[in-house]
């Protein structure tokens, strides 16, 4: 007696791109569900098929790497808080300089008007006398 194959049997191909699609999308610290999703749509099977596959099955055999791409999104964010903490700190540092340099222009900018009122002046002092 032959066993028959059934139409919806998972090939080692389907389960290695259905957990590859899956780990990618904890990585990008979105959900299974997405993940499901995604991979019913590259497999052509359900998205509840796809889940039904990872949850019985292959849950098990890439635990280790699920709490590998969970973390992922928790170290991305970070580094780019840390990345915006300097970024700021960069910025903050380039503002008060550049106010630095604004408050000295001003003052010299003052001077020079006086120094011109006072040239004026003195112009205007000689050509009446």
């Amino acid at each position: 007696m032959e066993l028959k194959k059934r139409k919806d049997q998972w090939l080692q191909q389907d389960d290695d791109r259905l957990a590859q699609i899956v780990l990618q999308a904890v990585s990008e610290g979105r959900s299974q569900l997405a993940g499901f999703q995604e991979a019913a749509e590259a497999l052509g099977r359900t998205k509840q098929a796809c889940g039904f596959r990872w949850n019985k099955t292959l849950r098990k055999v890439h635990e280790k790497e699920l709490e590998n791409a969970k973390s992922q999104p928790k170290q991305m964010m970070r580094t780019h808080l840390k990345q915006a903490l300097t970024s700021f700190d960069q910025l903050s540092e380039a503002y008060f300089e550049l106010k630095d340099d604004y408050d000295q222009l001003q003052h010299n900018y003052s001077e020079l008007l006086q120094w011109l009122e006072t040239g004026t002046q003195y112009l205007k002092k000689e050509t009446s006398e």
